[in-house]
Parts: structure tokens; C-alpha cells; sequence
């Protein structure tokens, strides 16, 4: 929404970067804008639902990224699988996309609700007379009078008129009037006089005699802590979680839409090759390899994660912040939780069951980057030797982020970034051996492997919140949940790596 004011250029109103201009300023100096943040220097807090959708669209643009640019800096075009992720997170991209469409749009208009109370400068009645614009206006200039406060005591609008005549608070003795206090007591059409010399005189002499008093007499004083029943305990900000639904594994892979029926679902690969040949003897079958090609298949189940809940009405009616943004939030990052940890978990068994594991460094010696990268180089040619396909990319437990994350950052001033870049920050933003590096926190303890994503995948349908009213407990019955496949087509396509010491 765009305000138009004539004549706002003439009275040097300022311009924001984007292109609007202020419509005015605050009784403080500061331009009010027509958009909350037009000037670049407010940030919009959005519902958790939103800024979780956004944080997971940006963590996926940023791969995209950086699968491109490592593409680029090595001179070469996209493997199959980094074109079939690159597919996958443009079609999450486009589901966040439309959930996000909504969601943001019904943001805009809350704020521009709310925006509407902010977007006139407010009258300014004192001194210089009643409805004069505020300091820094031009006559022309749109303005609005003060928000109406609605008194509940005789004792409110008493504190008010001390306060507003600078005969209290911070300003007691100066002469300053409250300007808040005032804009209330002329809200409601009372017009503060202000204080004159002989009463700030009278004031500072009354305090000097209250003070003296005190000091000779002995006072009794009371504090807030004598009055706990009449003290509210206000709910500040959006509920804390400490769940982390950031699935970098998945993430890693891109899920793939698990939108077709049956219970299960069958991949197809390819068991025995055709077989080729030198002829040794023209117009002769001699030398020439004659073999049929086999198609076998990897079966992958379907699995059905999700929870539920019986809540009451009351607990929907009486909580602030409500109860049903903070149980949507928490339902949906447990499901991403225990789903993440269920194809992760199943990843690295698969792995073990295929290539020899490999040993870093030597027993009784403590491990270098050097053994590392023997080792992962090792891994590596297992892993291409298993697939016929170059490895793209390494994942890794917690516990080996935190080990090799230390020697990667001490061995930079010496070493440049040539064996890998960390992020203390990010379990994804990272790369070992030039390759890709996912920090996947469920694996188990010295877990690191290597291979090529292509040969595991991961299926997945969001269920999302179902609910239906509940008469026999006054309340709601919700659930939350989704369908999952997933499975390792050729466990031989990755290896391994391991600390002996």
C-alpha cells in the first residue's frame, strides 16, 4: 500500500531506497513510512510456521548454490544425480513456494492493519496551541489525533495530570511535561496546563522538606514485592523449542514425491550387464561377448509416521500465546525429527553391510589430515569400484564434525582451504576433499562416508494436521503425520571410514 501526499517532496521529506517517501515524522524526529520497513532498517518477525518454511526454501536455494558453483569451479557439467537434485529442490521450492503464498499474503495484511494506526503523524496540542501539526510538519502535512485512552480509575488520571504537568517521574523538578501522559489527557479532551516557575519552586522545596523528614523520622517504604497479587507475569515472545527439524540428511538427497498408490514400490536395477568383446576373426562370432542383461529390483516399503492429541477447548481458549500455534509447530518438527533420523539410520546400516570398512591413520598414533585424506581417497575408489560412479559426497556423526572441524580451521594459515571448509554454524555448509560434507547428528559414533547419492533415496507425502472435534471432552482431536520410503539400491555404491584410534 503507497500514500500519496501533495506537496511531500516540498517539505524535504526523506526517500527510502526502494523508492517511498516518508509521510511524515514522529513527535521523536523519526519519518514515518507508509510500509513498516520501507526505510531497510525493521525486520518483519513472521509466524514460526513462516520462518520455518523460509529458512528451509533458503537452506535449499543455497545448495542448489553450491552444487552449481563446485560444478564450475571443476570445469565440468552436472553429474546425473547433482540434475536429478538439482530437479528435486526446484520442485520443494515450488511446494514451499505455495504454502508460503498464503501464509505471507495473510502477514501483509495483518501488518498493514496494524500499520494504519502508525501511518499519521499525531496532533500536537501545548504551548503553541491546540492542533498545531508537531515539530518538523509543514501546515499541509496529514496528521491524526491520539489514540483515545480509556481511563479505569480516578487515580489513572490523577497520576496523568502530576505527570503531564513535569511534577513527576524522571522529569520532577524541571518543568518538562510528560508528552505521553499529555496525548492521553487531550485524547479525552482535558488540556493539561503547564507548570510555572512557582510551582516547580514549591515542588523542589516540598520534596526537600519530604526528604528531610525521612532522614530524621525514619521511613517506611514500599516496593512492589509487598504488592504480588495485583503484579501481572506477562508471556513474552513465541514459545521456545528445542528441536532441530532441519533434516540435513534428507535434505542432502531431496525427497522425492511419494504421490502413487500401493503399499509398496519397486526400484529397477540392472543385476548383469550385456557383455562386450574383441573379434578376433572377421565376419565371426570369435571374441565377440554374447550375454543377456538382467533387471533386478530394490523393493522400497512405505511407512506411516505421525502422532495425535486430545486437547481441550479450554487450553485452545485461555492460553496466550495460543496453544495451537505452538502444538502445530511442535508436531510438525517432531515428525521431521523422527523421520530424519529413521532414513538416516537406515542409510548407515545399509553402508556397513556393503564396501570393507577403511581404517584412518595407524593403531597406537593419533590421526592427521593426512591419514584422513589417504583414507577418504581409499574409500573413494571402493566406492567407484562398487557403482561406476564418482563419489559426490561425504556425510559424517557428530562427533566426527567435531573432531575434524578443529584440524580443518588449524590447519588453514599453513594448508589454505585445500582439504575443506567448515562452518561451525551449519551442518551443511561445509565440504571435505572438495566434495559436499552433511553432518547427519543420529549416525552412529565415528561414522564417515563416502559415495555417490544417486544410490539411496528417499520418498515422502506430508499427511499434514488432520483434526475433528471431540464432543465428549469439549475439545479437539488433532494428528499430525505423513507417509516415508526409504532404502540403499546398491550398498556397495559407498564406503565407509573409520578411526582405529
Amino acid at each position: 500500500m503507497t500514500f500519496h501526499l501533495p506537496n511531500a517532496a516540498r517539505h524535504g521529506l526523506p526517500i527510502a531506497k526502494n523508492g517511498l517517501q516518508a509521510i511524515g515524522y514522529r513527535k521523536d524526529g523519526r519519518p514515518i513510512w507508509p510500509v513498516v520497513g520501507a526505510d531497510g532498517t525493521q525486520t518483519v518477525e513472521h509466524m514460526p510456521m513462516v520462518q520455518r518454511l523460509l529458512d528451509e526454501r533458503q537452506s535449499t536455494l543455497d545448495f542448489v548454490e553450491r552444487t552449481v558453483n563446485e560444478a564450475n569451479t571443476q570445469k565440468r557439467d552436472l553429474s546425473t544425480s547433482e540434475s536429478e537434485t538439482l530437479a528435486n529442490s526446484r520442485k520443494r521450492i515450488k511446494e514451499l513456494d505455495d504454502q508460503l503464498t498464503p501464509l505471507l499474503a495473510f502477514e501483509e495484511d495483518k501488518a498493514r492493519a496494524a500499520q494504519l494506526a502508525q501511518t499519521y503523524a499525531p496532533q500536537q496540542t501545548g504551548p503553541t496551541g491546540a492542533g498545531q501539526p508537531a515539530a518538523g510538519l509543514g501546515g499541509d502535512q496529514a496528521r491524526t489525533n491520539p489514540r483515545v485512552k480509556e481511563y479505569k480509575t480516578r487515580g489513572e488520571v490523577i497520576v496523568d495530570h502530576i505527570r503531564a504537568a513535569g511534577l513527576s517521574g524522571t522529569n520532577f523538578g524541571q518543568g518538562i511535561p510528560d508528552a505521553d501522559a499529555r496525548d492521553r489527557l487531550i485524547a479525552n479532551g482535558v488540556i493539561p496546563p503547564s507548570p510555572t516557575d512557582d510551582q516547580i519552586r514549591n515542588a523542589n522545596k516540598h520534596a526537600d522538606q519530604i526528604r528531610s523528614r525521612f532522614e530524621t523520622e525514619g521511613r517506611a517504604t514500599q516496593v512492589s514485592g509487598d504488592m504480588p497479587g495485583i503484579i501481572p507475569v506477562p508471556i513474552v515472545g513465541a514459545v521456545m523449542s528445542d528441536v532441530d527439524a532441519a533434516r540435513p540428511f534428507i535434505n542432502s538427497l531431496g525427497a522425492k514425491p511419494l504421490d502413487f498408490a500401493g503399499e509398496t514400490f519397486k526400484r529397477p536395477l540392472i543385476t548383469q550387464h550385456v557383455a562386450m568383446g574383441k573379434q578376433t576373426t572377421q565376419a565371426a562370432t570369435t571374441g565377440l561377448g554374447s550375454q543377456k542383461m538382467i533387471i533386478g529390483s530394490v523393493t522400497f516399503a512405505k511407512e506411516t509416521w505421525g502422532g495425535w492429541l486430545d486437547v481441550s477447548r479450554q487450553d485452545l481458549d485461555w492460553t496466550s500465546p495460543s496453544a495451537w500455534d505452538a502444538l502445530l509447530n511442535d508436531f510438525s518438527e517432531q515428525y521431521g525429527l523422527v523421520t530424519e533420523n529413521a532414513a538416516g539410520d537406515a542409510f548407515a546400516a545399509a553402508v556397513t553391510a556393503g564396501n570393507t570398512p577403511v581404517e584412518v591413520g595407524g593403531t597406537g598414533t593419533a590421526s592427521t589430515l593426512n591419514d584422513y585424506a589417504v583414507a577418504l581417497y581409499a574409500a573413494a575408489a571402493l566406492a567407484y569400484a562398487g557403482a561406476g560412479r564418482m563419489p559426490d559426497r561425504i556425510w559424517m556423526s557428530l562427533d566426527m564434525w567435531g573432531a575434524l572441524g578443529p584440524k580443518i580451521e588449524s590447519a588453514v594459515p599453513t594448508m589454505g582451504n585445500d582439504l575443506g571448509q567448515v562452518n561451525i554454524g551449519d551442518f551443511q555448509a561445509g565440504n571435505l576433499l572438495k566434495l559436499p560434507r552433511t553432518v547427519v547428528p543420529s549416525f552412529p559414533s565415528g561414522t564417515i562416508i563416502i559415495g555417490s547419492s544417486r544410490w539411496t533415496e528417499v520418498y515422502e507425502e506430508r499427511i499434514g494436521l488432520l483434526q475433528a472435534v471431540n464432543p465428549s471432552i469439549l475439545g479437539v482431536q488433532i494428528a499430525y503425520g505423513g507417509y516415508v520410503a526409504y532404502n540403499t539400491i546398491k550398498p556397495t555404491a559407498f564406503c565407509k571410514v573409520v578411526n582405529a584410534t
